[in-house]
């Protein structure tokens, strides 16, 4: 199950933006995936729930958006709906079709608690 890996980089890279605005908890995650990719969005979310246990993410909210695999052919301009055969070659000219989009896996955004200013000592 890839999706593990795939996880780990996400709180990785969170819990590194996280620290660098010297905050204490993320609280939302985003990532965009796209319908073309091999991983199971409800994998990912079960994987993010163990994951972030310990982590500055473990009150965080995964939200995922599905991004629509979208093909053109460079050929004649076609821009077919894709189809569950999955079939790659242009319907009116039978050139292959350019996958334009729906293979994305990118944050989109970290949200983070903001840090409250650090109390100075009085002497």
């Amino acid at each position: 199950m890839h999706e593990i890996s795939i996880i780990e980089s996400i709180l990785e890279v969170a819990e590194e933006k996280a620290r660098e605005n010297n905050s204490s908890s993320i609280t939302v995650i985003k990532i965009r995936l796209g319908q073309f990719t091999a991983i199971a969005q409800e994998a990912l979310k079960f994987v993010f729930e163990v994951a972030r246990q310990g982590t500055l993410a473990e009150h965080a909210r995964l939200e995922i958006e599905i991004v629509p695999m979208v093909l053109h052919c460079v050929v004649c301009n076609l821009a077919p709906e894709p189809t569950r055969a999955m079939i790659f070659i242009c319907p009116q000219c039978g050139f292959p079709l350019k996958i334009v989009s729906g293979k994305e896996l990118q944050i989109e955004f970290i949200e983070i608690d903001e840090c409250c200013p650090t109390s100075k000592a009085v002497a």
